[in-house]
This record gives structure tokens, C-alpha cells and sequence, in this order.
């Protein structure tokens, strides 16, 4: 599927281009907010050819993509318009939890800006390894060149957080930057570097502060200033608007950056890098394997983002990060040899190509693909990379690794790890990361996971065993389907979902229950178990495949008032329990509760009958519904 395709898939099952209030992306995923949670199709998004996850997390919808995720955002950016489209915040923005309007903001901040810092920081490395092989001095004109070219992103990140700050709180660039530009003013850097105090501006102090590399200070301003930008412009007549809101703004904005903002930013900064410093120095080992084990868990509610600020502050402060970064480079080496090892143990050769595939993405410091396509689908892999990051994270903090560049944690970042100073660095590196790789390898072994079944094309988004036996074959005649649960008949048309209304994946019945319980309608397996304990996929002994579907959007509830009462693969006997349920926790959480019983090979069949029932009327379990006709 090319780019433009996948992107208008995306928005389709979104809910069209009017649900969607914001978009951005970061290394692998897709990151939206939208009007309406309800008329998003997250198993519709899943089932898309190239989409390897989707989930509501934060208040974000995250739609995993992979590499290619650039040039899908792309895509998408020119059919929804986000360009000319006001990009407010949601209504349902302040319904959310502060930590996830935190993780929220900052992963709206960063994300754009990570290119540039990723690429000043290689350059750093690269630099690093030109001065410790000797090729280049540092009194040559060469050396000021590349220092240029490794410390300007660095050096003026103020104004690039300003612009990100800005679109995230939907305020000029053109000021953010512009008021940014006093604290790296010549009269503040010419201050600090001749160790002067600073100015006094009407009795009010001005410290001197060298807010290059700077971080919080600049989101701090910038955040204000979307405040005071839009309380201006409603007292100015809109004919000097143009002329007086920008004039009043920076009056108030620039001595409110350089005597409040940008100290207090500074002071908070300082004391975070002290917090992690502390954390470092007498956390050491204990520190390294707690954060390194949950590094797994981080990525995948995308709390990760969060640490950005604080691998920045380290950066500016000592010029290298000590912890946050050596975590991450062991945590990819461990996703990868968790990938590799599923790779030569799944007998599904698409899921042996996924997995090398994600595996060579976790070399290269990009997790997400082996983390969702992967890990969390198997569960168990999640847990050997856990294991192994915790324990290769004791030892990157036992040897005391140094990060000299904010990049990408895979084998491509060694030159970041070069140290002028300690040649040691390096080396500790290059043991922290085998160790990594090889025990995420050999816990993977040992832990075993549930295969995918090797007749599975679409890998979807649970973890499967494979069948001992396969049915292969349509047995002739007539065969009945019995009704899984007790309830009443619910007609087609008074379904709010396309997707069941217009039968799209294959003859369907739609029962409304008035029991808890829900039973094998006929003699057969289990071929599908979806860890959201949702849905449940049987195939009779004569070939008959059916999708039962509990609730709509139930999905949502991640398996909670669900209890599954077989296994993948297993033998089931008609009227067998296969799934218990809560109706009333659930409908009193907003769920509809009608269920969908689906044939899904409708096409091996001459004829699907469904019986004829009058609308609401009552349907006793195992009544026949539905019969098949070869």
C-alpha cells in the first residue's frame, strides 16, 4: 500500500478529516487528538494493511507506522489540512489527568524538533571520533567548522523549542522566536561569559544566564505568552491589531522572560539535572535496573517523551547524559535480540519477516516496531526485554556510561559514546549492549511465546497459538449454527456500526443478551483469542468460520469485565462456556452491549441462510440461527 492510500485509510476509520483537531508523529507513530473518541474505529485501524498498533493513550490516539512514519504524516497533512486548520485544543483536553496533558505536551514539543538535535548530536560523535584517532586538531580551521555544525542546533535550541511551543499552544511562531532571541541576546551572553551579575531594569534585577541549550525556560515562556497574546488582542481594536498587540506583547513578554520566566525556568531545570544527578550517583546500579526494566513499559504508554527534557538538561549542564541514554541504547539491543529470537522460533514466515524486520529497526534505536509489532503482541518477549534491560542497565550505570550526543540509541550512535577524555567509554558500552542483546535473546528462549498461527495472513493484534489440525476442506449439505448466548434479536438497520450494518465482513446476526454467558453455537476450535477478551473466533468441524463480537466499541475496556474460559487452539464442544461477562458494569460504563455472530468465509458457500426473527423477539441459547449451504 503506498503512502497516499494508507493515509486515506487512516483518516477514514479515524472518523473523517472533521474529527481530527490535531496531528503530529514522532519516530513510529501517528499521534492525533479528535473530536469524538466514539467514532474512531480502532479495530478498523488496526486491521489496515501497514499499521502495526493502535491505541488510545494520554488522550491521544497513537497509530504505530514504523519508519515510513514521515511520509505517511505527510500524506495525511494534505488531506486533512492541518496546515490552515485551526489547531485549538480539544474539548475533551481538560477532562484529562495532568500527567497525561504533561506527557501530552512534551511529546507535542519534542517530536518536531528531534531531527535537528539527533542530527547535531551524531555530528558530535563523529567529531569525538575524528579527534581521538588523531585526524583532526583542534587549533584547525576544520575543527571550529565542525564544532559549528555539531553545536549550533544545541546552542540556539530556544529558538527551535519556540516554534514547536508555539503551534502546541497555538500562538505566533514569529513571536515565540522573537522573544526567545533576548535570552541569547549579546548583551545576556557577552554578560555571562565576563562574569557580570546582570542589569537592573526599574528597580527589577535582570540575572545574567546562558540560556543556550536551554529547555524549560523557553516552554515556560512560550506557554505564558499564549495567554497574555490572547488577552492583548481582545482589548485592541481590531484596526491596530497588526501595529499594538505585538508592540504590547513583547513590552510585557520580554522583561517578564528575562526577570521571571527564564530564572525560574533556569532554577527548575538546574534542580531537575540535580534530581537525576542524585538519582545517578547514589541510585547507581539500583537506579539502572529499575528504570531499565520499565524502559519497556515507558515506551508503550509513550512516557517516555518525558525524559527529553531531562537528557537536555544534562546536556547543557555537563555535556553528556549519563543515564537516561545509556538506558535507552541497552533497551534496543534488548528489543532486538527479543525480535531475532522470535524470529527463529515462529514457524508464520510473515511474522519471521516482521520480526527480523523489527529487529533490524531495534539495532538501529528505533523500538516501537519490535515493542508493538512484536513484544506486546507475544507478552512473553516483553518480559525477557524487561529482564534484560533491568540487568544491562545495572551494568551500563555499574560502568558508568557516557552519552555525548542526543541520537538515536542503536549501533549508529557508538561515535556518541566516544569520550576524548576515557577510551574506556566506549569499550563499557560495547559490553553493555552485547550483554543487552544476548540475555534479550536467551530470555525470549526461555520464556517461549504463543506462535501465531503459521495460517494467519493478517497478524492482528493478539497473540495466537498454532492449530495441531487445520481444517481445509467445506463439508456438503446444510449446517446450523446455534445461538451463543440468550437474548433477543436486534435488526440490522438499528446498528450504529457500518461495519456490522452492512454485514461488510460476512453474514451477521445481531443478538442483544439478557444472560452473562456466552457458548459454543456448534462443535469445533478456537482460532482467534483477542486479548481485549472481547471477541472470540471459532471454526466448526465441517469448515464453518465465525467471528461473536460482544459489545460495540467494547474493545475500549481492554479485557476488563471479561473472563475467557478457553484457550487458544482449543477443542469446543457446542454449547461449551466460552466467555463470561458483566452487562450491567458494562452498559453502566456507556457500552452497547448487542452482539455480533458473523460468518467470515461466507464465500466457500452456495448460500448463508439466516433465520427469520421479528425485531426485539426472544432467542433461546443454542436456537439455531444462521445455516450455511455448500
Amino acid at each position: 500500500m503506498n503512502h497516499s492510500e494508507l493515509a486515506k485509510k487512516i483518516v477514514e476509520q479515524i472518523g473523517g478529516e472533521s474529527n481530527i483537531t490535531r496531528a503530529w508523529h514522532c519516530v513510529t507513530r501517528l499521534r492525533f487528538h479528535v473530536k469524538d473518541e466514539q467514532k474512531v474505529n480502532l479495530t478498523g485501524i488496526k486491521e489496515i494493511s501497514d499499521v502495526m498498533g493502535a491505541q488510545f493513550q494520554n488522550g491521544q490516539l497513537q497509530i504505530i507506522i514504523g519508519n515510513k512514519v514521515a511520509d505517511v504524516f505527510k500524506e495525511i497533512e494534505a488531506i486533512v489540512g492541518l496546515q490552515n486548520k485551526e489547531q485549538s485544543v480539544d474539548k475533551n483536553e481538560n477532562k484529562k489527568g495532568m500527567a497525561s496533558r504533561f506527557l501530552d505536551m512534551i511529546s507535542g514539543v519534542f517530536s518536531p524538533v528531534i531531527p535537528a538535535i539527533a542530527g547535531a548530536g551524531m555530528m558530535k560523535g563523529f567529531l569525538a571520533l575524528l579527534q581521538v584517532t588523531g585526524w583532526i586538531s583542534q587549533d584547525s580551521d576544520a575543527f571550529q567548522v565542525l564544532t559549528i555544525i555539531s553545536n549550533a542546533a544545541f546552542y540556539f535550541l530556544p529558538f527551535l523549542l519556540a516554534i514547536s511551543a508555539a503551534k502546541r499552544f497555538n500562538v505566533s511562531e514569529y513571536l515565540a522566536v522573537a522573544i526567545s532571541g533576548a535570552l541569547l541576546y549579546p548583551t545576556i551572553t557577552a554578560g555571562v561569559t565576563g562574569g557580570e551579575s546582570g542589569l537592573d531594569f526599574l528597580g527589577m534585577p535582570i540575572p545574567f544566564i546562558d540560556y543556550s541549550a536551554t529547555v524549560i525556560p523557553v516552554i515556560l515562556m512560550v506557554w505564558i505568552l499564549s495567554y497574555v497574546y490572547q488577552w492583548i488582542n481582545r482589548i485592541i481594536p481590531n484596526a491596530l491589531r497588526i501595529v499594538l498587540t505585538p508592540t504590547l506583547v513583547f513590552m510585557i513578554m520580554i522583561p517578564f522572560a528575562l526577570i521571571v520566566a527564564g530564572p525560574i525556568g533556569f532554577i527548575i531545570g538546574d534542580y531537575v539535572g540535580i534530581g537525576v544527578g542524585w538519582l545517578y550517583e547514589y541510585g547507581g546500579v539500583m537506579a539502572g535496573i529499575i528504570v531499565g526494566g520499565l524502559l519497556p513499559l515507558f515506551i508503550v504508554t509513550g512516557m517516555h517523551y518525558g525524559f527529553a527534557p531531562l537528557i537536555l538538561q544534562n546536556m547543557s549542564k555537563s555535556g553528556f547524559d549519563p543515564f537516561i541514554l545509556p538506558l535507552n541504547i541497552v533497551n534496543s539491543l534488548s528489543q532486538a535480540g527479543a525480535a531475532f529470537a522470535v524470529s527463529l522460533k515462529t514457524k508464520n514466515k510473515k511474522f519471521k519477516s516482521i520480526a527480523v524486520s523489527s529487529g533490524i529497526s531495534a539495532l538501529l534505536g528505533v523500538t516501537e516496531p519490535a515493542i508493538f509489532g512484536v513484544s506486546l503482541k507475544l507478552r512473553r518477549p516483553l518480559y525477557a526485554t524487561m529482564i534484560s534491560s533491568a540487568i544491562s542497565g545495572g551494568f551500563a550505570m555499574y560502568f558508568g556510561i557516557k552519552c555525548f550526543g542526543f541520537v538515536a540509541q542503536g549501533l549508529e550512535a557508538f561515535p556518541v559514546y566516544i569520550d576524548p577524555a576515557d577510551s574506556m567509554n566506549l569499550v563499557y558500552t560495547g559490553i553493555s549492549v552485547f550483554i543487552a542483546f544476548v540475555l534479550g535473546f536467551i530470555f525470549t528462549v526461555i520464556l517461549g511465546f504463543e506462535d501465531v498461527p503459521s495460517d494467519d495472513d493478517t497478524i492482528t493484534d493478539h497473540a495466537e497459538t498454532e492449530e495441531s489440525t487445520e481444517i481445509n476442506t467445506i463439508s456438503e449439505g446444510s449446517f446450523p449454527i446455534g445461538n451463543p448466548l440468550k437474548g433477543t434479536h436486534i435488526p440490522l438497520n438499528e446498528l450504529t456500526d457500518k461495519t456490522f450494518s452492512e454485514e461488510v465482513l460476512g453474514t451477521t446476526v445481531a443478538i442483544q443478551p439478557t444472560e452473562n454467558l456466552l457458548v459454543s453455537p456448534f462443535d469445533g476450535r478456537v482460532v482467534m483469542l483477542y486479548p481485549t477478551k472481547h471477541a472470540i473466533g471459532l471454526k466448526s468441524d465441517t469448515g464453518v468460520e465465525i467471528l461473536i463480537h460482544i459489545g460495540l466499541e467494547t474493545v475500549n475496556l481492554d479485557g476488563e469485565h471479561f473472563e475467557i474460559k478457553v484457550t487458544q487452539g482449543e477443542v469446543v464442544k457446542k454449547g461449551q462456556e466460552l466467555i463470561t461477562f458483566d452487562r450491567k458494569a458494562i452498559t453502566d460504563k456507556g457500552y452497547n452491549m448487542v452482539t455480533l455472530i458473523i460468518v467470515t468465509n461466507n464465500d466457500q458457500f452456495t448460500k448463508v441462510d439466516r433465520k427469520s426473527f421479528d425485531a426485539h423477539q426472544a432467542i433461546n441459547k443454542e436456537e439455531t440461527i444462521l445455516t450455511t449451504i455448500k
